[in-house]
């Protein structure tokens, strides 16, 4: 199984993340590839490019290029990509902070949040 190094969750996770970016980012991809270090640095731009130059179909690709939709405000994108999450295969992916979380539950939890945002 695929593990992937993604910045999915909040803010705090990436706050919480104690050795620089490119010592632990993306594993099993191209440094680079999910965004990882640019987002850390609240880059979201250079972020997104990053994440526009790799597998559309990759959960954690989808997952780090939803929460640079979140930030920058553009939520209805966002949760249309959390969707695409779901009707891909699940994987597992590691947090900033170590954990380990199924790409499905970081999508679901994140279409809830994002649709009480919605209604408030």
């Amino acid at each position: 199984m695929k593990l992937a190094f993604v910045a999915t969750a909040a803010a705090a996770l990436l706050a919480g993340c104690t050795t620089s970016p490119t010592q632990q980012a993306e594993i099993g991809y191209t440094p680079g590839s999910l965004g990882y270090a640019a987002m850390t640095k609240g880059d979201w731009q250079k972020a997104e490019s990053q994440l526009m130059r790799t597998d559309r179909d990759d959960p954690a690709r989808l997952l780090n290029l939803a929460q640079i939709y979140r930030v920058t405000e553009r939520d209805l994108a966002a949760r249309d990509l959390y969707a695409k999450v779901l009707e891909e295969d699940d994987m597992k992916l590691v947090l900033s902070d170590g954990s380990v979380v199924s790409a499905h539950a970081v999508a679901k939890s994140a279409l809830q949040t994002t649709a009480t945002a919605a209604r408030n």
